[in-house]
């Protein structure tokens, strides 16, 4: 595994993936998080808000530590690739994005300090110490303070997603009504929420699509597996916590096993695992797009 340059003195460099593969935490890798947070943090008292990058503080740190200071953790919701923290006795809520390479780590006080942290929540509770971490090595993440009626624009502004709100008859609108290529739909977090690069590229290989293909020209039928297999991938996602081919770690900086079963993603020169044929690479939606060319014409 290859080691990334570093201009910041005192932190390691993290890892860098061998193979040319580039995303960001998607439904299953926040939805991983998102289930490890809510078996540790709810109960505890957020003590401090600290940052060493005030612009991924949002609106500003003092709008955020007026907002979830003194406030004690209820639990932790998730809608696409959002985690939302929410709070007993509050209208407040806490937004966190890990945008491509963000990472929400929950530590005791004395552990090492981890590469790259940019805000710190201490938080306690009946005597215990905690320190929830948020680092990132691009500063594209974001935490947020959000009342009810922000939190509502916000959530409305996304698209339903496979694993709650949307239904095969929705699915089926969504890839009807748009010309664009089907990867491209499936990757719009404003028609889908959840679904980047990785679970649409193996969702595509299982249902036997082409990733150009334009969204309202595929058959009902494959429109129909293509809704099922979805489905299927980002719980075999969520049950191999994640894919870690590149920077994501779960809650307590574990690598996921997602990675281990790709089928296409990431496989470019490989043999397809069904019928041999060289797996190709192309651009699309300017992300790095795999496919067979044989299995999915």
């Amino acid at each position: 595994m290859r080691r990334g340059k570093s201009n910041e003195k005192g932190v390691e460099p993290l890892e860098r993936p061998e193979r040319e593969v580039n995303f960001m935490p998607e439904l299953p890798e926040v939805e991983t998080i998102r289930q490890d947070l809510e078996k540790e943090l709810p109960g505890f008292l957020i003590d401090s808000v600290q940052t060493t990058f005030l612009p991924m503080v949002k609106p500003t740190l003092t709008t955020v530590r007026e907002g979830i200071v003194g406030k004690t953790i209820k639990d932790f919701k998730r809608k696409g690739k959002l985690l939302i923290v929410n709070f007993r006795n509050s209208t407040k809520h806490l937004l966190f994005h890990l945008k491509m390479t963000g990472r929400l780590l929950v530590r005791d006080e004395k552990h090492k300090q981890d590469p790259f942290t940019r805000v710190i929540l201490k938080l306690s509770r009946n005597g215990k110490s905690r320190e929830l971490r948020f680092t990132d090595v691009r500063k594209f993440g974001f935490v947020k303070v959000a009342g009810e009626e922000e939190l509502k624009k916000i959530l409305a502004a996304m698209g339903p997603e496979p694993l709650d709100d949307l239904n095969l008859e929705g699915f089926k609108k969504i890839l009807q009504k748009s010309r664009r290529p089907v990867k491209v739909v499936l990757m719009d977090q404003g028609l889908i929420s959840g679904v980047g690069n990785i679970y649409a590229n193996e969702a595509l290989f299982l249902a036997k699509i082409h990733p150009r293909t334009q969204s309202d020209k595929i058959a009902v039928e494959k429109v129909e597996n293509l809704y099922f297999v979805l489905i299927k991938v980002l719980k075999e996602g969520i049950k191999y916590r994640g894919a870690s081919d590149n920077t994501y770690r779960d809650a307590h900086g574990e690598k996921g096993h997602f990675q281990e079963h790709f089928k296409v993603y990431g496989r470019k020169g490989e043999k397809c695992l069904v019928c041999g044929e060289q797996i190709k690479r192309i651009e699309l939606g300017q992300r790095g797009t795999f496919f067979c060319p044989r299995c999915q014409k």
